[in-house]
């Protein structure tokens, strides 16, 4: 018995040289770890397993948590010593294993924008791309209960804060490009306040209000230990362990065996473009031959089929060859060469006809523009677009 736990230890010590001198191999030390999380689907007693998991005699080595931050603790895995982690990776792989899969599929066609937006933000950790498969499963449509909306589920009140506009023409709470811009600039302020990523994560979710008041309250510097007080509300408590669990599921497909299981999309390079006049995007997807599914996955901020009139040089973001092809065609595309909008306020005895007759605009333009599914009925104090 003293040979084998003398053996074990000498083992431990040179694994632990090893990793020293030759760098830290998850396929080499981990190996028990994601022995883990086999299981596909939920049961009690894999729950336990993974939650009375002891780093110190059931695995051959974990590094230890030292004064890591979240980001460096997650890349050797380290954070898994913390049984909240482990617990929200084993339900995350059982219970949400079909949600997770389809999360990381849609992740493939925004990824790669978001990750050259990220590129602009040097003090952003490149792991906060990931952060949409915990807000909206990387569904720029998500809409919560609490009526958030879109990849990174901004409320309305903060989207108006960092710029984001929502009206008839657009809700750039799902704009892919506008709405990571401004949750980089909201986590970077929340970093500046609070001075560590877990806690500007927490304010994130749960508001910077909440988390200043918990530290106030508690004497608590970081997650963890306002996690004991219990003075979070449970979503804001749960949020930095769930988004580490995934965070750590998304990098290491393959060790715990979803890699296969997720169809990846064909990958598709995408630009923006800016348009000198309003389009319709169903002639883009005509003359372009672009699948108008195509267009609206890339601009999923269109809140109908022709790109708003009130703004200047709009930007649409196309397939690159469909980007190249658009001067070419701009003449097809550009053919109503509408630059701006007028509002007008329906009076008493006004109908769709009468108003275009006055504006010298053609009915059918008028009721396209405006998206009137019952034209014949329009209302007093209603308010149409006249393009110009």
């Amino acid at each position: 018995m003293k040979r084998k736990l003398k053996f074990k230890k000498t083992s431990s010590i040179l694994l632990v040289i090893m990793a020293v001198f030759f760098g830290y191999n998850k396929w080499v030390f981990s190996w028990g770890l994601f022995d883990l999380f086999t299981d596909q689907t939920f049961t009690q007693e894999g729950l336990e397993k993974v939650k009375e998991f002891n780093p110190e005699t059931d695995i051959l080595y974990l590094p230890g948590l030292g004064g890591k931050d979240i980001f460096q603790a997650s890349k050797d895995l380290s954070i898994t010593r913390k049984k909240e982690i482990r617990k929200f990776i084993y339900l995350y792989l059982t219970t949400g294993r079909e949600y997770i899969k389809a999360s990381i599929c849609r992740s493939y066609d925004y990824m790669d924008i978001i990750q050259e937006i990220l590129k602009e933000y040097p003090d952003i950790p490149s792991e906060i791309a990931v952060l949409p498969l915990l807000e909206s499963g990387f569904n720029p449509m998500a809409v919560s209960k609490s009526n958030a909306i879109g990849l990174w589920q901004f409320l309305n009140n903060t989207s108006v804060y960092f710029g984001l506009k929502h009206d008839k023409w657009v809700e750039e709470r799902r704009d892919i490009d506008k709405s990571t811009r401004a949750a980089c600039d909201h986590l970077r302020h929340l970093y500046n306040t609070f001075g560590s990523w877990d806690l500007a994560l927490a304010a994130y979710n749960g508001g910077g209000g909440q988390i200043k008041r918990a530290m106030d309250k508690t004497g608590a510097s970081d997650i963890w230990e306002l996690k004991k007080t219990g003075v979070l509300t449970k979503e804001t408590e749960e949020y930095v362990p769930r988004y580490i669990a995934l965070l750590i599921i998304y990098s290491n497909q393959k060790l715990f065996g979803l890699e296969k299981e997720i169809a990846k999309p064909e990958k598709e390079d995408t630009t923006l473009i800016k348009l000198e006049y309003a389009v319709d995007i169903n002639e883009v997807s005509k003359h372009l031959e672009v699948p108008i599914c195509t267009i609206k996955k890339y601009n999923p901020e269109l809140n109908r089929n022709i790109t708003p009139l009130t703004v200047e040089d709009y930007s649409l973001r196309l397939p690159v060859k469909a980007a190249k092809d658009f001067e070419k065609k701009s003449s097809l595309l550009y053919k109503k060469n509408i630059k701006s909008v007028k509002r007008y306020t329906v009076k008493p005895g006004d109908t769709v006809s009468s108003i275009a007759l006055n504006h010298k605009r053609n009915t059918s333009l008028l009721i396209k523009f405006n998206d009137l599914k019952k034209p014949y009925i329009i209302r007093p104090g209603q308010t149409l677009y006249i393009p110009q």
